[in-house]
């Protein structure tokens, strides 16, 4: 029960600090279904979908989507950029966030663009040229990749040569001056920022720090509660920034510090969310998914927040020389209820239209019971399905019966 005085932590349990993790990040139920209407409120839930080039399965944001709204057409969720209803910049990493939320980022985008004037390094003999060459043939042909500056090379020296060109396109984007309007099998297209824009009716007058209270109350709303560090992470603020934000929020009485069993650091929580804490806590809400998360899903993308509420360690290994791996390259975390239990390492074999799982790892103590064999053999064949295979193959398993058991349903 929430004391009178709001600098007083309200207690709560570790078990339910992790389930309200899980449902602020909208992966304890499935929605109804899976529309591109349903898709832009799962990414407006979560603020922020990272974006990654790895593809030994599913490129990671496809991912991600897949675990929140089970299957879907990837082609839908690349339309809600296409038809402006996201845009694509730098926050946790590079990711499409809700088109909405462009105000807040803009102070911030303006401050890069007023305090990092040094051009970036590889943008040829005459920086200033090369940007401006590029501004000009998106401003005179539209948007455009850098495969087509690629095509315009004239040998391999010179400022028009594609890797200055390329580097210029980084630095107008990154200081506001191009934005994404879209992709083609995973190629950005830029474009003019103010022709990305001017389908919408923005009032651009937020401040940095306008910016940054937003960013640090999204990060708190999106998972649930946090430490400063799980706060400021969500956004990349700087912690101190985070903390002098939250010390502001608790006297004003907007955000409640919470005491969470077994955990020394101060956790906090909005007191709009407050009351969900106490329903998961009498047993509401109960997660209901087992899937494979992507090691950039929102969840798990900050570890030591993993480690403290799952007890959980989890390192991508992909830039790990292959005999020092533990686990495997491209390892997925598996998310049963509000337990991560184990991890594959899955391989979508295209041309034989198979998935495969090299190796399939157990937690320590976790239980193999009818609940989890049901839960994985499901999320195995909606990966499969999603990813067009026909078949699956375990290669190795912890557990040899969970292995025959989810071969043999599905």
């Amino acid at each position: 029960m929430m004391t009178g005085d709001t600098m007083t932590p309200q207690t709560t349990t570790l078990q339910a600090i992790r389930r309200l993790a899980i449902i602020r990040q909208g992966l304890h139920q499935r929605p109804a279904h899976s529309s591109r209407e349903t898709l832009l409120e799962i990414i407006r839930r979560t603020g922020l979908l990272q974006l990654d080039s790895v593809s030994v399965t599913a490129r990671s944001h496809y991912l991600v989507m897949l675990s929140r709204a089970g299957l879907y057409d990837p082609a839908e969720l690349d339309m809600l950029l296409a038809d402006g209803h996201l845009f694509e910049y730098w926050a946790h990493a590079a990711c499409m966030i809700p088109i909405e939320h462009y105000p807040y980022f803009e102070p911030w985008i303006r401050h890069k663009r007023e305090t990092r004037t040094h051009f970036y390094r590889d943008m040829g003999s005459n920086p200033a040229e090369t940007v401006e060459w590029v501004m000009k043939e998106i401003r005179e042909q539209g948007a455009l990749s850098s495969k087509e500056f690629e095509s315009q090379r004239d040998g391999e020296s010179g400022w028009w040569n594609w890797k200055p060109a390329k580097m210029a396109l980084e630095y107008l984007f990154d200081h506001g001056y191009l934005m994404i309007s879209h992709r083609v099998n995973f190629h950005r297209y830029y474009q003019l920022t103010e022709h990305v824009l001017e389908k919408h009716d923005f009032k651009l007058d937020y401040t940095l720090d306008d910016w940054q209270r937003w960013a640090t109350m999204a990060g708190l709303r999106q998972q649930g509660s946090g430490t400063v560090a799980d706060i400021a992470d969500y956004y990349r603020l700087g912690k101190r920034t985070a903390e002098q934000n939250i010390m502001e929020m608790v006297r004003s009485g907007e955000v409640l510090p919470l005491q969470v069993e077994d955990m020394k650091t101060p956790m906090y929580i909005h007191r709009d969310d407050w009351p969900l804490l106490q329903e998961v806590e009498a047993g509401q809400h109960m997660p209901q998914v087992t899937t494979f998360l992507s090691p950039f899903d929102n969840l798990i993308w900050y570890r030591p927040r993993v480690e403290a509420l799952f007890g959980f360690y989890y390192r991508i290994e992909l830039y790990t020389p292959a005999p020092k791996r533990k686990y495997g390259y491209y390892v997925l975390p598996i998310l049963h209820r509000d337990q991560l239990v184990g991890r594959i390492d899955p391989k979508i074999e295209r041309k034989s239209r198979c998935f495969r799982i090299h190796a399939l790892h157990l937690e320590p103590g976790t239980e193999v019971n009818d609940d989890l064999t049901a839960g994985m053999a499901a999320a195995v064949r909606e990966f499969a399905a999603f990813h067009g295979c026909d078949t699956v193959e375990i290669d190795k398993s912890d557990d040899e019966d969970l292995k025959a058991a989810i071969l043999q349903a599905v």
